[in-house]
């Protein structure tokens, strides 16, 4: 059986296009990639052990498998798994039309200096 269709490699095909084009599918490749990476991805990605996290949060393995399962947490656990596997967590906000806003100092603990002062209570007179 002969093959009528020389095989091209995709990076034949990528370098017949413009720089552009090029670093667009780059980009969209890298947050592609991005988006599908798990907790556990991003650990293991780090040649770390779920016991090794543990010990930077000062908690135990159970707890750090248990946080890599989770669906939903609080940015301020997230945060800290991030930082315990050496990462920096920064949160991007897109718009519809394209526009995006980076948000800061969330999930971030709050010094007590720019907290609202704690309410008063009445007391009986």
């Amino acid at each position: 059986m002969t093959d009528d269709h020389p095989s091209v490699s995709a990076d034949d095909i990528l370098a017949s296009l413009t720089p552009e084009r090029q670093a667009r599918i780059r980009a969209r490749g890298a947050e592609l990639i991005a988006e599908e990476f798990a907790l556990r991805d991003l650990r293991r990605a780090e040649e770390m052990t779920q016991a090794t996290v543990a010990e930077r949060l000062g908690g135990r393995q159970v707890y750090v498998s248990g946080l890599e399962k989770r669906a939903d947490m609080k940015l301020s656990t997230l945060r800290a798994y991030v930082r315990a596997i050496g990462g920096d967590l920064q949160l991007l906000v897109t718009f519809p039309e394209g526009r995006a806003v980076r948000l800061k100092d969330i999930g971030a603990a709050v010094p007590r200096s720019r907290r609202s002062p704690a309410r008063k209570t009445k007391t009986a007179e």
